[in-house]
């Protein structure tokens, strides 16, 4: 027997929505398009290689992968806080949508929340 899921998909893109509004701390873009979404944007330090002699900065973004159709891993047409960048690792999301995956900023230093 199958059950219509619309009615949950509808509920589900509502609570994306308020989640992106309330919880994000940083904007982004996808592709250029103009249109802003809420990400959740973090910056740490890499434990993986040597972290008593090397100190490295690692940056994950965690976001609804609705606002961006087609993101991958190597993409580039992500831009955080009006920074490019470059999606590092794989982009897997649950089964609500949302994703978190490593990224390298492509221009400038840094870019904060």
């Amino acid at each position: 027997m199958t059950h219509n899921l619309a009615p949950f998909a509808a509920v589900n893109a509502l609570i994306n929505q308020g989640v992106s509004q309330l919880l994000s701390n940083a904007t982004a873009t996808w592709q250029g398009t103009g249109h802003a979404f809420g990400v959740v944007f973090k910056r740490g330090q890499d434990e993986g290689y040597l972290p008593e002699a090397v100190t490295a900065v690692t940056h994950t973004v965690a976001m609804c992968v609705v606002n961006a159709p087609g993101i991958a891993e190597g993409s580039q047409g992500l831009c955080i806080n009006n920074q490019p960048c470059r999606v590092t690792g794989p982009v897997v999301p649950d089964a609500s949508g949302w994703a978190t995956f490593p990224v390298v900023l492509t221009e400038g230093a840094h870019a904060g929340p």
